[in-house]
């Protein structure tokens, strides 16, 4: 986990394809965990299958020319994928970005994850073009660590500037990422010491899905991560680590989410450079 947004010199986190993701440290106070890009460089990108997550992200996009040129520039959300898909990059299409934590979005940078589930790159509000107007005019010539550290300290401003409401649901997400999904609902309530039910539909309100949907889907993503780890996965240990019943629990929940046994995903994965 890094602290400086200049990471692109720093190993990555996770490597799939064209695709590269640094997580950041901030703290629970901090409005994105991750930063990721996506540099599509040939005539023919490879496309990968998205993981199904709950977090969107604010990302510059770039387009290049056949010379190399970058002829476009835009800010795009990425909205959080609730079922999985195979995302299919445009030749010489670059995507940099933060992940964003969806239980703050809406109230602060007017990105409801609802509005913006399963859709790969949608116009970003105006507000935040405004917000990141200092990106976005360095964006045509930045280097992408540049890109990443401007729209960082811009984001930060933004952040400052208007306040971050927090209550018990941004608690409860926290833990959860934190636990990637293996903590118990109903324990979260116990130690907020605040009612069940009454926090459901707040964590369900801002975070945009049921805290069961989310908890399964950090949960796949913390499985997934764990078996591209090794060419041979401890399937056993890897589904008791994650927080699976068991393994044959953990195949069901990959079935029934992604479609494919979690050994097919990672055999998928592997073919595309995963390390």
């Amino acid at each position: 986990m890094v602290s400086d947004p200049n990471i692109t010199a720093a190993q990555p986190d996770h490597t799939l394809g064209q695709y590269r993701a640094w997580r950041l440290s901030g703290g629970a106070v901090a409005p994105f965990d991750l930063a990721w890009i996506s540099i599509a460089r040939d005539q023919s990108p490879a496309a990968h299958r998205l993981l199904p997550h709950g977090e969107p992200s604010i990302a510059v996009m770039r387009k290049r020319d056949a010379d190399g040129e970058i002829n476009d520039v835009s800010l795009k959300v990425c909205g959080p994928y609730y079922k999985t898909d195979h995302y299919r990059p445009k030749p010489r299409e670059e995507l940099i970005a933060l992940r964003l934590k969806p239980e703050i979005c809406a109230a602060l940078f007017n990105i409801a994850p609802r509005e913006y589930a399963n859709d790969a790159t949608t116009q970003a509000p105006a507000a935040l073009y405004n917000a990141c107007a200092k990106t976005l005019d360095h964006a045509a010539s930045a280097s992408t660590a540049d890109i990443l550290l401007l729209l960082t300290s811009d984001l930060s401003r933004f952040v400052a500037s208007h306040g971050v409401n927090t209550g018990p649901e941004t608690i409860a997400a926290q833990w959860m990422r934190d636990m990637e999904g293996s903590i118990q609902f109903r324990h979260i309530a116990q130690k907020l010491e605040v009612s069940e039910r009454n926090l459901r539909r707040r964590f369900t309100d801002h975070v945009g899905c049921s805290p069961k949907a989310y908890a399964r889907r950090l949960q796949i993503t913390a499985a997934s991560l764990a078996a591209e780890r090794s060419a041979k996965p401890d399937w056993a240990a890897i589904s008791a680590e994650a927080g699976f019943h068991d393994q044959p629990h953990m195949i069901n929940v990959f079935k029934t989410e992604i479609g494919l046994t979690p050994s097919a995903l990672h055999a998928e994965r592997r073919a595309l450079g995963v390390r």
